[in-house]
């Protein structure tokens, strides 16, 4: 029997492990200084024991190790802190279009400068900023193809579950690297394929199941649909200026992905960043002075 395959890029494989609201959510109270089990359910509104699974996932995955002392919970390991990154683009991109969403705020300070700032997605090579339109994307070493398995289960039930009280825990950056296949109509639309019929090919996904994606995707303003022919119900779908700046979050899965999954071969993807012809590789750097980020450098503050 013939099985039929989708490109496994580092992005796929990131959100093998992190693709997951709860996991989203347990990883950013880890990132704002959470230790203890307790700290998790409280702050995600999750039930304990989805908390539980996925703590347990997460250190199987080794992104969190427990430690000796009970009292002391959960701590980042060296391949946890590598998505600072991501968190630090998912934060951005919650300030500049979703302020409000949530029923707290998170307020950057970069240690360096002593300033409040916000995360600019840098290109490592040249410095300038980062524009997705000056990105050029080509098939690496490491390419590779898997049979996909998606459920819908998931995507209901990790939306409906993360919320505290009256309080929502979940807004539309988080729903949708909570749900894997929604990122990847977004992974399709930044490799230039706009069209229903090519991203069901490219995907995969019952055609039912990417109608729903698509109609989630459009109500939250990621993409917008645009006649292709003279036929109304004829569409392709473009990102929206809200869509093209999830970039560096996707950007930094797929570093972390290259940097923990790639085999001996190489990277599945090779970026090659336009303004400097040079590969692309992601610097955050702070908004006030210019200064690069990291996991030692930035403070959160709720």
């Amino acid at each position: 029997m013939k099985h039929e395959t989708i490109r496994a890029c580092s992005i796929w494989r990131a959100l093998d492990v992190v693709g997951d609201v709860a996991v989203l959510l347990i990883l950013e109270q880890a990132f704002l200084g959470r230790h203890r089990f307790d700290d998790f359910v409280k702050q995600t509104g999750l039930a304990r024991s989805v908390v539980s699974g996925r703590l347990a996932k997460l250190v199987e995955a080794g992104v969190l190790r427990k430690a000796a002392q009970r009292q002391a919970g959960y701590a980042l390991t060296e391949k946890g802190r590598g998505l600072f990154p991501v968190a630090l683009m998912i934060l951005r991109w919650q300030h500049r279009w979703e302020p409000g969403e949530r029923g707290f705020s998170v307020r950057l300070v970069h240690r360096g400068c002593g300033q409040a700032m916000e995360p600019v997605p840098h290109c490592a090579a040249c410095q300038t900023e980062i524009d997705p339109r000056a990105v050029d994307w080509a098939p690496g070493p490491g390419l590779a193809q898997v049979t996909p398995v998606y459920t819908r289960r998931r995507q209901q039930t990790a939306a409906a579950s993360a919320k505290r009280g009256n309080q929502t825990m979940v807004d539309s950056v988080i729903e949708l690297f909570g749900d894997r296949w929604a990122t990847l109509v977004v992974r399709a639309c930044f490799t230039g394929i706009h069209r229903f019929d090519d991203i069901q090919r490219d995907t995969l996904m019952a055609t039912n199941i990417l109608s729903g994606r698509i109609e989630q995707l459009l109500a939250q303003r990621i993409i917008k649909a645009v006649p292709y022919s003279a036929h109304q119900d004829r569409f392709e779908y473009r990102l929206t200026e809200k869509g093209r700046d999830l970039y560096p979050v996707l950007l930094a899965l797929l570093q972390w992905g290259d940097r923990w999954f790639a085999d001996e071969q190489g990277p599945p993807l090779l970026l090659t960043h336009r303004n400097c012809g040079q590969p692309l590789g992601l610097q955050p750097k702070c908004s006030a002075c210019a200064a690069g980020l990291d996991i030692r450098n930035t403070a959160f503050e709720l």
